[in-house]
Formats: C-alpha cells, structure tokens, sequence
C-alpha cells in the first residue's frame, strides 16, 4: 500500500508541478505578447512621425526650388534689362 500511495503522491505532485509550469509560461507568453503589441504600436508610431517629416521636408524642399527658380529668373530679367539700358544709344547724359 505504501507503494501506491508513494506513486500516486509522485503522479499527483507531477500534475501539479505541470500545471503550475503551464500556468507560469502562459502567464510569461502574455507579458511577451503584451511587450511585443507594445513595441509594435511603438514603430507604427515612429513610422507616421517620419512619414509626416517626409512630407514636411519634401514641401520645403519643393518651396524652396521654387524660389530658387524665381531668384533665377529675376536675376535674369534684372540682367537683361542692364544689357539693355547699357547698349541703348545715349540719351543725351554721359557717365561720369
């Protein structure tokens, strides 16, 4: 009798030893799985931060080529019309 009840001591406690291992990497598994939603929200977030710097910087950098074309073509109407105002025949002022 002693025998039996050894093993079925050693049958019940490896149940609940089983159990209890179970139970503690379920509890382990949802903490993981909590971290990774986690870090995951995490990225997605980083990703629309630079989603939006993305078209912030490529607003600017279109804004800014647009001024640089309109500088130019100041410049070059500016340039023109010196080309102009020198090569026209005198109107009666001399320099100097």
């Amino acid at each position: 009798m002693d025998i039996i009840a050894g093993l079925s001591g050693l049958l019940i406690g490896a149940v609940i030893a089983w159990q209890l291992a179970q139970g503690m990497a379920a509890a382990e598994m949802s903490r993981l799985r909590a971290r990774m939603h986690e870090q995951v929200r995490h990225w997605q977030e980083e990703t629309e931060r630079a989603r939006a710097s993305t078209a912030r910087i490529s607003e600017q950098t279109a804004a800014w080529a647009a001024g640089c074309q309109q500088g130019r073509e100041d410049v070059l109407s500016l340039t023109r019309a010196l080309a102009q105002h020198i090569t026209q025949p005198g109107d009666g002022s001399t320099p100097g």
